[in-house]
């Protein structure tokens, strides 16, 4: 016989069935799901800059690649946003000059900058910041982060340029180089690209990067706009710590651009809040072959060539392995993985199979559902957010219509049919029966305790405390068949009740 594989011993039935809900990825960032835990947030709701959290200025000093020297007195708090402040005034303790990367810079500015160096310092999470941009062009907005010694470095974005565009980068030393040397300035190049879209000083925008050892996620108003698959390049980044900064000036200028900050025009980059979530030990998954059986067709997936079917649980077709990629996890069918073909983000695209390439539209996040018994999740596709559902016999990516069962999927291991219930335990001294609408329990010692009753998709049905007078259950349960769970002070006992 087949039983579908539960999730540890029910001690407490009420904890796990009315308030028992667990993510094992997630659909879409800022990463506000229970799956990951906060370790890092400033809100700015104080009236200063909280320096348990923040240096002042660049840990390093006052001055990096722009004209600007940077100081504590251009960073402010208020109203419940950080405030850094560009202005065209040559500071008293500016030097007449810097210089970094070989180019001279006068220092004909004065603006700000924080970081988290000595204070926090992260390896893989989801880091995010909601800010507005100043409107002067010659202005150079940053959210970025370093480790010590460059590169590598990550930026979350760059604004050197036109307001709408963004710009997203990840540096690091040449492969060939730090694989016998380590890292060089010298030997620097990079992967990314930039964002086009709204004026992105009209208005706040989240600005976000998922990072572990696999790939780099960025992300524009918790949309992703760039994947990138790259572990050799990736494991170069280290604990690395948070700046943000105004720079003016530098690679804003490129192209001779002007410089719009003037005595009477001083710019402002804003940013309501910064967070960064880490994500929580992953749940116990099987590690061998397993079998996703949908709640809605009673049918389980099963691989056909390069596409997805559904078909009987007990094909050898059906079997597949699920391995963790980070944040998200592949589902394999032999060698090759559950994906959308061509990347599409189209509804109702069909989901298919192919070789694994590690893109996020072959990453899938898995949600743990409650008030189910069973281990049932709900899977969505990294790249597009819709939902892996049923539709007319057939597997697509969509969002789930009036039917949430076909979005919903109970993963069993192999040798396991997710259709069977728990019998009834021979040894036990209990006596379970149902009769014309009630519920009777037969004991030895007539035990006090509860009771719950699941259907057969696992919903809670009834929770009630044990008694030996009958209870009139007519109320929902008709033919078919149930789970019975008994919960005492000695012991917590499943049994199998048919109805016909």
């Amino acid at each position: 016989m087949y039983i579908c594989k539960k999730i540890g011993v029910m001690r407490s039935i009420l904890v796990i069935f009315l308030s028992f809900v667990v993510f094992l990825g997630y659909s879409s960032p800022p990463a506000n799901l229970s799956g990951w835990s906060i370790v890092f947030e400033d809100e700015f709701e104080g009236t200063s800059l909280d320096k348990s959290k923040w240096n002042p200025t660049y840990n390093w000093g006052h001055t990096h690649n722009h004209q600007a020297y940077c100081v504590e007195e251009n960073v402010s708090v208020s109203n419940g946003l950080l405030h850094i402040k560009g202005e065209a005034r040559r500071h008293p303790n500016a030097p007449a000059t810097c210089s970094s990367g070989g180019n001279t810079y006068s220092l004909d500015y004065t603006s700000g900058a924080i970081d988290t160096k000595g204070k926090f310092e992260i390896q893989y999470g989801y880091i995010e910041g909601r800010f507005k941009m100043p409107k002067q062009l010659g202005t150079w907005p940053a959210f970025w982060m370093l480790q010590d010694g460059w590169p590598p470095e990550i930026d979350i974005f760059e604004v050197p340029h036109e307001r709408n565009v963004n710009h997203y980068y990840f540096h690091y030393t040449k492969t060939d180089w730090y694989a016998s040397h380590g890292s060089a300035w010298d030997h620097e190049t990079s992967f990314g690209g930039t964002h086009s879209g709204p004026d992105k000083s009209a208005d706040f925008h989240n600005y976000g990067l998922e990072w572990n050892s696999e790939y780099m996620n960025f992300y524009f108003d918790d949309k992703l706009v760039a994947s990138y698959n790259r572990p050799t390049e990736i494991s170069q980044a280290k604990a690395m710590y948070i700046i943000v900064n105004l720079a003016i000036g530098g690679w804003a200028i490129s192209g001779d651009r002007p410089i719009q900050v003037t005595a009477n025009n001083p710019a402002y980059l804003e940013c309501d809040w910064i967070r960064v979530w880490k994500k929580n030990p992953a749940i116990d998954l099987p590690s061998g072959k397993v079998r996703f059986y949908s709640l809605d067709e009673h049918q389980c997936m099963q691989a056909d060539e390069y596409d997805i079917k559904l078909g009987d649980c007990s094909s050898a077709s059906s079997l597949a392995t699920i391995t963790e990629t980070g944040s998200a996890y592949r589902i394999s069918f032999g060698d090759k993985v559950l994906e959308i073909p061509n990347e599409s983000k189209s509804k109702d695209a069909a989901v298919g199979l192919w070789e694994w390439n590690g893109k996020p539209h072959q990453q899938v996040a898995l949600q743990r559902e409650n008030d189910y018994s069973d281990f049932v999740v709900s899977m969505n596709f990294v790249h597009s957010g819709y939902s892996i559902l049923t539709a007319n016999g057939d597997v697509i990516q969509s969002t789930p219509q009036n039917n949430s069962l076909s979005s919903l999927w109970r993963i069993c291991e192999e040798g396991e049919d997710p259709t069977s219930l728990p019998e009834i335990d021979s040894q036990s001294d209990w006596s379970v029966y149902y009769s014309k609408g009630y519920l009777y329990f037969n004991s030895t010692n007539k035990p006090k305790g509860m009771f719950t009753i699941l259907d057969m998709r696992g919903i809670c049905r009834k929770v009630d405390t044990i008694s030996y007078e009958g209870i009139d259950v007519s109320s929902f349960v008709s033919t078919g068949i149930y789970v019975l769970v008994v919960t005492t002070e000695k012991e917590t006992k499943s049994y199998r009740l048919v109805v016909d």
